[in-house]
């Protein structure tokens, strides 16, 4: 087997490369998985810890009024970081770039937990977001350095697991912690286990830097990038907190992404070193797990979403209940994550992501025949369960087995100069489409709410509640419930769309991986 060719840099070595990664040792790859899986776990439950806390912040700092920024200036944060950190990562080297994401995430929940108000809050869960942003995708390109094509699709699913446990016990964790202490403790627990992490990485990973010479960051790029995304996905999130789309906020901010959009698309295609390399789009495989990532993005944020909202307000289920029905949809997603990279190593990209899209365009139809009435379980003919929870089951299995091969599939595509690049994609279309489609059904649903729903505020409860007050109630039950079933009949044309594109996420893993990283620990073991 010939080996790969050198880089074009003069100043590069004219040695051939070795075709396969280094090989860590046991006890090193143990050791660098675990602080790999505590940073994923840190970034991932802390949106959903203080999600479930934040009445209980905001009624502490007297601020009621501002709670949805703490949520979205950590989303518009992360987000914008993706792109950023993960081309930062590809030019100055992974190991770095993964711990000063830690550190940046570390310096915000530092700070989050001394917050004296509610604006100091919102701005230190923004620096949260950075670090968690740069760490998110430079995790999975370590794991493509480290490990063979085969260990990393493996790895990979994984990895990717760690969403829906943080989705399961990210809420859990947050009673738990107002239950028994104060709430700046969901951000004081972050640092014994992120400095952990830290310690982890810097003794079992060299500096990991790039081959070649290192262009000239994308400046531009990354100014322009991170004001178009920032008034989308703010004006989006403002829209499902009550901004209509007719205030001058609204259109204002709107305009000022549909505006910067083009002008960073532009600046793309005439950078040296873009930062989001448009050209990879070409490749027919990027470009249809891109456009698998952003569906199912939207599908994901959009079911666990609006499945407590369906639950509680719907068919008057509690908190616990909500909380309970979510289990039929992550544990299949994580066993699905894990299932995906076995299947990818063994039989490609499409079949798992075909297979997942199947079984999630299932389950989104299966969400439209849920009874709109209580209770929320139903069992019939010895089939246990049906109703909600048998819809989530293959909702959850499908969505799970879609993350590795879709990662994968753009993460091999790209040369592996870029990998961080490529893996960049994954999280930040990711996240993209789920503000934006959520936003959107978020809208659709409030409006379906409203010509349905009752009229005038609801009467005061009273004990015995009066028959007004449960007539209100069952009124807004009801207009709940077929709101929400009018976003499941839109979800199902996404997965349907999803499914499409699936069969054309062709292609197998590569055998071997090019352009490998220079500097790992002296204990590294030679490829036999």
């Amino acid at each position: 087997m010939s080996a790969p060719t050198p880089p074009l840099d003069s100043s590069a070595s004219a040695a051939p490369l070795p075709e396969e990664p280094p090989v860590l040792t046991p006890a090193r790859s143990a050791a660098v998985l675990v602080a790999l899986l505590l940073g994923l776990l840190l970034g991932a439950l802390d949106n959903f810890v203080v999600a479930t806390v934040l009445p209980n912040i905001a009624l502490d700092l007297h601020d009621i009024n501002g709670q949805v920024f703490v949520v979205s200036s950590y989303l518009i944060a992360q987000t914008v970081a993706i792109p950023i950190f993960g081309k930062l990562s590809d030019r100055f080297g992974r190991r770095s770039f993964y711990l000063l994401g830690l550190c940046i995430f570390l310096i915000g929940s530092a700070l989050s937990g001394f917050s004296q108000n509610l604006n100091e809050l919102i701005a230190f869960r923004a620096i949260q977001g950075l670090g968690s942003g740069a760490f998110f995708t430079v995790v999975f390109s370590i794991v493509a350095d480290l490990f063979p094509p085969k260990a990393a699709a493996r790895l990979a699913g994984v990895l990717s697991g760690v969403f829906g446990i943080a989705i399961v016990f990210g809420p859990l964790l947050g009673s738990y912690i107002v239950d028994t202490t104060t709430w700046r403790w969901i951000f004081f627990v972050n640092l014994p286990i992120g400095f952990v992490a830290i310690a982890l990485v810097l003794l079992t990973l060299g500096p990991m830097r790039p081959t070649g010479r290192s262009p000239r960051f994308d400046t531009a790029g990354a100014v322009l990038l991170s004001a178009w995304v920032g008034a989308l996905i703010f004006a989006l999130i403002e829209t499902s907190n009550g901004w209509a789309w007719t205030d001058p906020r609204t259109i204002g901010l709107l305009a000022t992404a549909f505006v910067l959009c083009p002008l960073f698309l532009w600046e793309q295609a005439r950078a040296e070193d873009p930062l989001v390399p448009l050209k990879y789009f070409r490749i027919p495989l990027v470009s249809a797990a891109s456009g698998v990532n952003f569906l199912r993005g939207a599908i994901l944020v959009v079911v666990i979403t609006f499945v407590p909202i369906f639950v509680k307000f719907g068919l008057g289920g509690s908190v616990d209940t909500s909380r309970d029905v979510l289990y039929a949809f992550m544990v299949p997603m994580i066993l699905g994550a894990a299932l995906g990279g076995q299947f990818v190593s063994r039989w490609g990209y499409r079949l798992p992501t075909t297979v997942g899209l199947a079984l999630t365009t299932v389950g989104c139809l299966l969400l439209t025949t849920v009874p709109l009435t209580p209770p929320v379980f139903r069992f019939d003919a010895g089939i246990i369960p049906l109703g909600l929870a048998g819809a989530l089951i293959p909702l959850g299995l499908g969505i799970g087995l879609t993350f590795a091969p879709t990662q994968l599939a753009i993460q091999y595509s790209v040369p592996k100069s870029d990998v961080g690049t490529g893996n960049s994609l994954v999280w930040f279309l990711g996240n993209l489409g789920g503000s934006i489609v959520l936003s959107l059904l978020a809208s659709y649903q409030g409006t379906i709410y409203r010509s349905l729903g009752p009229a005038g505020p609801a009467p005061a409860p009273t004990n015995p509640p009066t028959p007004e007050f449960l007539a209100y109630l069952a009124q807004a039950m009801s207009a709940t419930a077929t709101s929400v079933h009018d976003v499941w009949i839109l979800v199902v044309g996404i997965a349907v769309v999803g499914l499409a594109i699936s069969f054309l996420v062709r292609g197998v893993l590569p055998q071997t991986i090019e352009e490998p990283v220079e500097s790992h620990p002296p204990e590294v073991a030679a490829v036999s």
